[in-house]
């Protein structure tokens, strides 16, 4: 579910930058200001809304933000999701709230952490708009967005029995359909493996080998995206990665049959703006804009205010390969690997758990 929330991660760091910047004025009028998150995922059951409230305060931002009570409403709060054609509403879907899904710890209050949910059905060529009642219509924030689908992993193949990455002067080539309404795009290759442990204990352990975010100035959702890393940088990413002077490791497999995953994320416009806008500045001036398309409805009762937060869409898409004989022997043998106590394809697990074998 992680992939799917992610959207956590993404509130943190907008709220550090709306609530901690050190240039507010603090005797400033307080104003009751929302920050909403969803970033809708055809390619998932359920779908998540973030709802916070930004705060100021005579206190340290660090300590205010270590409460609970300065980051949610302890009123009514209902989340809706309607599906759009023009201005007629088509279908809505009610959220409903959970406390169940757990927060790291970190500079935000962890105690609680308020997600609503629901199972709305999505489909390409509609808009869907968010809407956040707070307090009976006190409040009511809203956004919208289309909907990223169709991405798809072409290379490699999914009918393929395993893949090779086993010569170090070649490139392993990645090929896929980005999706309609597509224009941000991630691509990420785990390679996983098992830890025997002298205790006798089994430990699985995954490590990221390759990894590519670009923005796409067409969104033609039949241009194809080839990418691709070097096999040397493969085994040298094992090799920097993989703890060595771990005395506690007996020996390491591949794991099988899920040795290699590919996972290509692809999103919409309005979250590259928001990654571009809120990313850590690099030069001198430190001050950055605030990213927005969440807005408060003229129905609210509140006569002025201000709302924050994104309304976004993404697809996500990942495919396991398992890797040939070559390639374990490669990783066993090879000289960025033989340090690591990797088993060459001849170890008895190798030998009852080739799926390409059966």
């Amino acid at each position: 579910m992680v992939r799917n929330i992610l959207i956590i991660s993404i509130l943190s760091s907008l709220l550090a930058f709306v609530s901690c910047k050190s240039d507010f004025d603090v005797n400033d009028k307080w104003r009751d200001a929302p920050a909403v998150f969803c970033i809708l995922d055809k390619s998932q059951d359920m779908q998540y809304v973030k709802v916070n409230k930004c705060f100021i305060g005579n206190l340290p931002a660090s300590e205010m933000a270590s409460v609970s009570d300065s980051l949610f409403y302890d009123c009514d709060v209902q989340v809706k999701l309607h599906k759009m054609q023009g201005n007629s509403v088509l279908k809505t879907w009610n959220f409903w709230p959970v406390d169940s899904i757990p927060k790291e710890s970190g500079y935000f209050a962890s105690d609680k952490n308020t997600l609503w949910v629901g199972k709305p059905e999505l489909s390409d060529g509609y808009t869907y708009e968010l809407e956040v009642n707070i307090d009976n219509g006190r409040i009511i924030a809203k956004g919208s967005t289309g909907i990223v689908d169709g991405c798809r992993i072409n290379t490699p193949d999914a009918r393929a029995p395993k893949i090779e990455l086993a010569r170090y002067n070649n490139d392993f080539n990645i090929k896929f359909a980005p999706g309609k309404n597509a224009n941000l795009q991630e691509t990420n290759v785990y390679f996983n493996y098992l830890e025997i442990k002298s205790n006798g204990d089994t430990v699985s352990k995954s490590i990221q080998v390759y990894n590519n975010l670009s923005y796409r100035v067409s969104n033609d959702s039949y241009t194809m995206v080839d990418q691709a890393f070097s096999v040397a940088s493969f085994y040298s990413s094992i090799a920097a990665q993989v703890n060595s002077s771990d005395e506690s490791v007996v020996k390491r497999l591949v794991r099988m049959p899920n040795c290699m995953t590919f996972s290509v994320s692809t999103a919409d416009e309005n979250l590259y703006t928001y990654m571009q806008v809120t990313k850590p500045s690099s030069g001198i001036a430190q001050d950055r804009p605030i990213f927005t398309n969440i807005y408060i409805d003229e129905n609210s009762k509140i006569q002025e205010g201000e709302a924050y937060g994104l309304m976004a869409s993404r697809y996500t898409v990942s495919l396991s390969k398992a890797v040939g004989s070559e390639t374990l022997d490669s990783i066993a043998r090879g000289i960025h690997t033989k340090h690591l106590k990797f088993q060459p394809w001849t170890d008895n697990y190798y030998i009852t758990h080739k799926p390409y074998d059966k």
